[in-house]
C-alpha cells in the first residue's frame, strides 16, 4: 500500500492536526435535537406524553446539580416542577380556538433510540368535545434552530392507530388536528424538509459523502495524486458516485420502510461507520503500481455497495415518524427527494472550490490527506461507540 505522503513525518503531522481539530470541536455537536409527543383525544379530554432528551433539558435548565456529568433520578425529581413549567411554556394548545391549559400528571424516564429522555405525562380537559385541536410548538426554538418535535395525534374517531403525524420546529411551529378525520400524514414539502434535515444533521452520512468527494477533482497516477483535467471531468466522476449512492440507498430505504427487509440498528450504524472509514482510507492510497497493475473497481462500486447500508440508516430516521405502512408513498418520495437535495447542495458547495484548488499542493498534500485522516479517526470513534454501546464523542 503506497501513501501519498512524502514522508512519515508529514503523516504524523496530519494525524496530530486531525486529533487537535476533533478535540476542539464544541461539546454541543449534537445540537440538532428531537423530542417526541403523542396526543390522544377522547371527547372533551386530551391526554398526552412528551419525551424530551435529558441532555437538551440539562443544557437549558442545568439539571446536573453536583456537576458530576450525570443526572440522577433524585436530581431530576427535584426539577420536575421546573421542567414542566419550562416545557408547557413552550407550547400552546387550543381547542376550537380556545386556550387549553395542560397539566402534568406524571414524570418518569425512558430511552428513545439510545437517548435518555424525561417523560412528562399530561392532560387537558375542556367543557365540550374537541372538533379542532391546534398546537403551537416552540421548544428549544431560542437555542436550537434545527430542533424538531415529532407529534402524533389520534382522535376518538380515528380507526388506525397511526393517527396524524406532524413534524414541528422553529421554522414550522404550528399544526392543526381534526379528531375523526382519519389517518393523514404530513405533505410532500414537509417530508422533503425532513430529508434535507436528516442529511445535513446526519454527520455520518455527510462525512461519507465528503470522503467520496475529496478525491473527485484528482486522479491517480504513477507519481501519486494528480489534478483532473477540469471541472467537467470532475463533474462526470461526481455524477457516477452520487447516482450510485442515491440508487443504492433509495432501494434499501424502500425495502426497510415497507418492512420487506429489516436489519438490527446496531449492525446498520456500525457498518455505516466502517463505510466512512473505508472511504477515507481509500483516499490515502494514491499511487498506481506501474510494475504490477492491479484491477480497479469502477468509481461507482464503493458508493453503491455502502449506499445499500446507508439506506437502512435513512429508513430508521423516517421510521421515527411512526407512519403507517399503508400511507408510505408520499413520505418515501418526499424524504428521499429531500436527501438528494441535501446531497446536491453539498456537491454544489464543495466541487467548484475543490476544482479551483485541485492543482495546488495545498489541496493534494494538505486538504485531501488531513481531511481523510480526520474522517478516518471520527469513523473509528463512531465504530467503537456503536459496537460497544459507549459514548465518548460529543456528537
Amino acid at each position: 500500500m503506497n501513501f501519498s505522503f512524502r514522508s512519515s513525518r508529514f503523516f504524523w503531522v496530519a494525524v496530530a492536526v486531525s486529533v487537535i481539530g476533533i478535540g476542539t470541536l464544541p461539546a454541543s455537536g449534537h445540537s440538532a435535537s428531537t423530542a417526541w409527543m403523542t396526543l390522544e383525544q377522547d371527547g372533551a379530554a386530551i391526554s398526552g406524553r412528551w419525551e424530551i432528551p435529558l441532555r437538551d433539558l440539562d443544557d437549558a435548565l442545568g439539571l446536573d446539580d453536583d456537576d458530576d456529568g450525570r443526572i440522577t433520578w433524585g436530581e431530576l425529581r427535584a426539577h420536575h416542577g421546573q421542567i414542566a413549567r419550562y416545557a408547557f411554556g413552550k407550547i400552546t394548545l387550543r381547542a376550537d380556538g380556545r386556550m387549553l391549559p395542560a397539566l402534568a400528571t406524571g414524570h418518569r424516564v425512558s430511552e428513545r433510540d439510545g437517548v435518555a429522555c424525561a417523560v412528562i405525562d399530561f392532560s387537558a380537559v375542556t367543557d365540550r368535545p374537541v372538533q379542532r385541536l391546534a398546537l403551537d410548538y416552540h421548544l428549544f426554538a431560542d437555542r436550537d434552530p434545527l430542533h424538531r418535535g415529532l407529534v402524533r395525534f389520534r382522535g376518538a374517531g380515528d380507526e388506525s392507530s397511526a393517527g396524524t403525524t406532524a413534524v414541528l420546529g422553529p421554522g414550522h411551529p404550528g399544526a392543526e388536528f381534526r379528531p375523526g378525520a382519519g389517518t393523514t400524514v404530513p405533505g410532500l414539502v414537509q417530508f422533503v424538509r425532513e430529508g434535507v434535515h436528516h442529511i445535513w444533521t446526519g454527520y455520518d452520512h455527510l462525512l461519507f459523502l465528503v470522503a467520496l468527494l475529496l478525491p473527485s477533482v484528482l486522479r491517480r497516477g504513477p507519481g501519486g495524486w494528480e489534478p483532473s483535467k477540469g471541472l467537467r471531468a470532475s463533474s462526470a466522476h461526481v455524477l457516477q458516485v452520487v447516482t450510485a449512492f442515491t440508487v443504492a440507498h433509495s432501494l434499501t430505504l424502500c425495502l426497510a420502510a415497507t418492512g420487506v427487509v429489516q436489519l438490527p440498528s446496531r449492525l446498520v450504524e456500525s457498518t455505516i461507520a466502517v463505510s466512512i472509514a473505508f472511504a477515507a482510507l481509500a483516499n490515502l492510497v494514491s499511487r498506481e503500481s506501474v510494475d504490477r497493475p492491479r484491477r480497479r473497481f469502477p468509481p461507482w462500486a464503493m458508493p453503491f455497495a455502502f449506499g445499500l447500508v446507508h439506506g437502512f440508516g435513512f429508513a430508521g430516521a423516517l421510521g421515527e415518524l411512526g407512519l403507517s405502512r399503508t400511507s408510505l408513498a408520499v413520505p418515501l418520495l418526499g424524504f428521499n427527494l429531500g436527501v438528494e437535495l441535501g446531497q446536491l447542495a453539498c456537491v454544489a458547495i464543495f466541487l467548484p472550490v475543490a476544482s479551483a484548488l485541485r492543482a495546488s499542493r495545498f489541496y493534494r498534500a494538505g486538504v485531501l490527506p488531513v481531511g481523510s485522516v480526520a474522517i478516518l479517526l471520527l469513523a473509528g470513534g463512531w465504530f467503537v461507540e456503536r459496537v460497544f454501546e459507549v459514548q465518548f464523542l460529543p456528537f
